[in-house]
């Protein structure tokens, strides 16, 4: 039932609108409305309706409206505390019966509303570490971030507000947490679980699910074991300094585990971040995740793991890799644009040279920059390629990818794809790679091209020799009754 509040609430001027700690539960369903109108039309309103010391009503938005359609008088009362949310919790909490997962929605709103009291704190606490450095100059020499505004202490202030938020409500931090999941990856199930009509774990489960989804179509990120009581310190592109877990033991490739990046099963990532600021970038959601701020401690800030240039060297290929080549390839700064412009000329001397002095591996690499390719000695064993996601960027592009030479494959992707895009011809390209965008949930939706998009790219690929390779994020849903048609998948050796 939808409620046309700013038509209601004219009828009550002395309402000025309604507090966001009034829709901290939900309305109540039709039954029990029903039941609240007819008990109000004989009995009168006996519960006052609460309104805030600025006019907007605080508690009571289904009396309000049982008495609206019953013409019933209303009765106001009026609340002077400076906690309008703890007087919502106390004021339902215990007249409402609520199951687990209703109330773990009902604390991610607290916690929405709990946010800028949580941002209070942080800038407090740069306010005390500023005046510490006043005090203490050898200290900011040595510190060119402010602990309290690195991605670690976010996620920490997190956890604490969602532990404030599930105790004030009742509910378990796990099934908070659990709530936020299905909030990003199924909000279209969450009004079922506010709503009583489905049960959190099971639409945890779909929320799971989806992810799970989402992660196959990407590389997956590094994860190291690290030290976390000692440090190392890694440098952003511009000087600035990171404190960083010191790795354990020798940096290696990251093996890729049920992803769909099925030409290559390894990734490495010797610099991460980017500053181009793609809204479907999923690099840069995974960096600022919660769960990855202890790797991306500058978030998706380009930053410059000089401990990772022995992975080459130090990683074996695979015996495997005889007959399933992927296994011999790795995925180079999967989480990160190494040619973009912002890049330090001497972060991509150090990459490039530790895969030309490794030629044991075939190496992709990826950017949106493919000029600066132009002045390098790149490896023999390189796949090297470009996106293009926008139609100006094919011409220059492929001037660009003429000049690359003594290399093993010279290839684009086109993912995702959100406008048709056309080459005047791609002879020299040995292959591409055509795929839809996945939901970035609070950034992006999913989108896929039409039909048409990707047979104009496939009949210009097969008229000048080159390979395609279609990713299954084309397709859609599928399962066991609609399998979909069989994608063209083919590498270019």
């Amino acid at each position: 039932m939808t409620t046309n509040w700013p038509e209601i609430l004219r009828h009550y001027p002395e309402i000025t609108g309604i507090h966001p700690a009034a829709d901290l539960f939900p309305m109540v369903d039709a039954a029990e409305f029903a039941e609240l109108c007819a008990d109000i039309k004989e009995r009168g309103l006996h519960q006052p309706i609460t309104v805030y010391k600025d006019g907007t009503l605080l508690d009571g938005r289904n009396r309000l409206l049982a008495c609206y359609q019953t013409h019933q008088e209303v009765v106001l009362d009026r609340y002077e505390g400076t906690d309008p949310v703890q007087f919502s919790l106390s004021a339902n909490l215990h007249r409402r019966h609520l199951n687990a997962g209703q109330r773990a929605c009902v604390a991610l709103k607290v916690l929405a509303l709990l946010k800028p009291a949580a941002k209070e704190r942080q800038r407090e606490a740069v306010i005390e570490s500023n005046k510490a450095r006043a005090v203490d100059p050898v200290s900011a020499d040595l510190r060119s971030m402010d602990s309290s505004s690195t991605p670690q202490a976010k996620a920490a202030e997190h956890r604490k507000s969602t532990a404030d938020a599930a105790k004030a409500t009742g509910a378990s931090t796990r099934a908070v947490e659990q709530a936020a999941r299905v909030e990003k990856m199924a909000p279209d199930l969450l009004p079922q679980v506010q709503a009583g009509t489905m049960a959190l774990d099971k639409a945890h489960r779909e929320a799971q699910q989806r992810e799970r989804q989402v992660a196959a179509s990407r590389p997956q990120p590094e994860m190291p074991k690290v030290d976390e009581k000692q440090a190392i310190t890694l440098l952003d592109h511009k000087g600035n300094e990171y404190a960083y877990p010191k790795p354990k033991g020798q940096s290696t490739f990251n093996q890729q585990k049920g992803t769909e990046i099925g030409w290559a099963m390894w990734s490495w990532n010797p610099v991460t971040g980017c500053n181009h600021g793609c809204t479907y970038c999923y690099a840069r959601a995974i960096a600022e995740s919660r769960d990855m701020a202890k790797y991306y401690p500058a978030g998706f800030t380009p930053l410059f793991h000089h401990e990772r240039l022995d992975a080459p060297a130090n990683t074996t290929v695979p015996a495997r890799a005889v007959n399933e080549p992927a296994h011999g390839r790795v995925f180079v700064c999967s989480m990160a644009d190494l040619f973009g412009a912002w890049v330090p000329q001497e972060w991509i001397d150090q990459v490039v040279a530790s895969t030309v002095a490794n030629p044991q591996w075939e190496y992709l690499y990826l950017t949106k920059f493919p000029q600066r390719y132009d002045r390098l000695q790149l490896p023999a064993s390189g796949w090297i390629g470009a996106s293009v996601d926008e139609q100006h960027r094919a011409e220059p592009t492929l001037a660009a990818m003429r000049k690359v030479s003594g290399v093993k494959v010279k290839w684009l992707s086109l993912e995702p794809l959100l406008a048709p895009i056309t080459f005047s011809s791609l002879e020299g390209i040995d292959w591409i790679v055509i795929g839809a965008q996945s939901a970035n949930p609070g950034q992006n939706e999913a989108f896929a091209p039409p039909f048409e998009w990707v047979a104009d790219l496939v009949s210009i690929a097969r008229r000048d020799g080159c390979k395609v390779w279609l990713k299954t994020n084309l397709l859609g849903e599928v399962g066991p009754q609609w399998p979909g048609m069989q994608m063209i998948q083919e590498v270019p050796l």
